[in-house]
């Protein structure tokens, strides 16, 4: 069974007329999000555009909203969201705009009313975190990276670096806390 929550919504002028954000089906995760652009615009390749959705909304505290690429904008026409997934706040209440690029090689037109991209609301866990700092160890050296095998270290004026072109692979650590003596 899925999980409803109550998420704040206000419509700005430019989304006055819209329906709100609606899911496809009951099967969908994401929320429809429409262009409130005043006229159709032209994106060429390589262009990004601001695009407003037409309103505001307060996400609870425990959640987030991630705006993502709507599929067949991204497969048809190559617009995606440039900063996906974007994360949207509790905090966050101003009207929303998505920030749209087209990585095809043709030109798009988007339409007021043309879905451009998709809100998802997660619920979010925030971290305590257990600092095992100063516990043992299991290796007595100091840690290093450690180059998957292939990589080259470059020498760049005075520093180490790893070739771009090569994965750097981050060290593992095995962390043995001290047991507290009861007194």
């Amino acid at each position: 069974m899925t999980q409803v929550i109550k998420v704040s919504i206000a419509r700005t002028a430019d989304g006055k007329d819209f329906s709100l954000p609606a899911y496809a089906s009951r099967y969908h995760m994401g929320l429809a999000l429409k262009a409130a652009l005043p006229m159709a615009i032209r994106l060429n390749s390589g262009d990004r555009i601001s695009v407003p959705v037409g309103f505001a909304i307060g996400i609870p505290d425990g959640y987030c909203g991630m705006v993502v690429s709507y599929p067949e904008l991204a497969d048809k026409h190559g617009v995606i969201v440039l900063d996906a997934p974007r994360l949207i706040s509790p905090a966050d209440r101003a009207p929303l705009f998505i920030l749209l690029q087209n990585i095809s090689a043709q030109q798009v037109v988007l339409r007021r009313g043309d879905i451009v991209a998709q809100l998802v609301i997660q619920p979010v866990l925030q971290v305590m975190w257990q600092d095992l700092s100063n516990a043992k160890i299991d290796s007595e050296k100091p840690t290093e990276p450690v180059l998957m095998e292939g990589a080259v270290e470059e020498e760049a004026g005075k520093e180490k670096m790893v070739s771009s072109k090569r994965t750097y692979k981050p060290p593992r650590h095995r962390f043995q806390q001290e047991e507290e003596e009861d007194v």
